[in-house]
């Protein structure tokens, strides 16, 4: 990663998903179903774009022999909540791939092993139900995600408020924008402090 690019990630990892919102005037965040199945999960990283039969990940397994450290694998799965795509084996898989966590248009399972692994998961279910595994699907081409459009190479955002996905051609001039309302709001914040301390 160039040095541009890693300064880039690094001011995104530290601005909240809200913020980012924002500077896209709102557009391109992820419709609310689509959510942290644990607590305090977060992600920063670039997207590696799957799309996959509803319940099933064939597709799924195909990215991770193809996805490179510091990838979100972004899985179009139809929406389909009645069988979860992944759970805690192809998490430790992805894992120790590089893979920095999956925001999945479906369901997942096994949440509290997720949790102990401390593995960012952001999906639209839970199911115990297990996946098939016969396809069809595909890599690395455009995919829809609660109403947003992916493209590979986009930045993706997510934290307890949710997905923000920032086109990779805007993504200089959005992740500058969010810094700032970020330090506006910060200044704000700390101006109410001072004025209740007085008071």
């Amino acid at each position: 990663m160039n040095a541009p690019a890693k300064q880039l990630m690094e001011q995104a990892a530290t601005l909240p998903t809200a913020n980012i919102g924002d500077a896209m005037d709102r557009l391109n965040v992820v419709d609310s179903g689509i959510h942290p199945v644990w607590p305090g999960a977060r992600i920063v990283g670039r997207a590696f774009t799957v799309m996959t039969a509803g319940g099933d990940n064939k597709a799924i397994h195909d990215a991770l022999d193809l996805a490179a450290p510091g990838e979100v694998l972004v899985v179009n799965g139809q929406g389909a909540t009645h069988r979860a795509l992944i759970g805690e084996l192809i998490a430790g898989r992805a894992a120790a791939s590089g893979v920095l966590g999956f925001v999945i248009d479906g369901a997942v399972r096994d949440v509290r092993d997720l949790q102990m692994m401390q593995f960012p998961v952001f999906a639209r279910a839970v199911s115990p139900a297990g996946p098939y595994r016969n396809g069809p699907g595909y890599c690395q081409r455009p995919v829809a995600i609660g109403g947003v459009v992916v493209n590979p190479g986009d930045l993706i955002v997510a934290d307890d408020d949710g997905v923000v996905v920032v086109p990779h051609q805007f993504e200089a001039d959005v992740i500058a924008k969010a810094a700032l309302k970020h330090e506006q709001e910060l200044a704000q914040r700390n101006a109410i402090a001072g004025s209740a301390s007085t008071h």
